[in-house]
């Protein structure tokens, strides 16, 4: 499957930057991030950005409006999209097995859902978040559960470590480098 088009579900720590140095990087890729909250939309939208890293300034307002977007029609984006980025909150679970120690994956599993439902062509989902255990195993167990004809899902997850290595999307793969 050929990449032109990422989508980024969840515009914070993690989506808002990964994005950004991807369609620094790879400038004949379009990338758009999505989130539900309009103002955290707004701010990536204006001069002053929601949250600091150094270059990061730089780096968006390079490349927003020619191959970086922010956007809160969510649906649209996954429909468009060839691979399809989860950055979502992980806290940790306040009940049930596991409460005060292990990742609720419900906001993941969320991203899932929305994914089977909207999905009309075979996408590549990938975790990336503080990647918990069983996060990717779970979203396919939603999307296979889901399927539709002609709709095959690839699934996998990729570390949240942008500080040690930069992302390169090219030629179909998710290749880390080394710095």
């Amino acid at each position: 499957m050929a990449v032109s088009k990422i989508c980024c579900i969840g515009a914070g720590y993690v989506g808002g930057p990964s994005c950004a140095v991807i369609a620094h990087k790879c400038p004949d890729l379009r990338v758009t991030v999505v989130d539900q909250s309009a103002h955290r939309i707004a701010q990536w939208n204006s001069d002053i950005l929601p949250i600091f890293e150094p270059n990061l300034d730089e780096i968006v307002k390079s490349c927003r409006g020619q191959n970086l977007f922010f956007s809160t029609n969510i649906d649209q984006e996954i429909l468009d999209a060839d691979l399809i980025f989860i950055c979502v909150n992980t806290p940790t679970k306040t009940f049930g097995l596991g409460k005060g120690r292990a990742a609720d994956l419900k906001y993941i599993e969320s991203c899932a859902r929305r994914i089977a439902d909207v999905a009309q062509s075979s996408k590549i989902v990938v975790e990336k978040s503080t990647v918990p255990v069983k996060a990717a195993q779970s979203i396919s167990n939603i999307l296979s559960a889901n399927v539709k004809p002609g709709v095959r899902y690839q699934v996998t997850c990729n570390c949240d470590n942008i500080c040690s290595c930069h992302l390169k999307v090219c030629c179909n793969f998710i290749v880390m480098q080394r710095c």
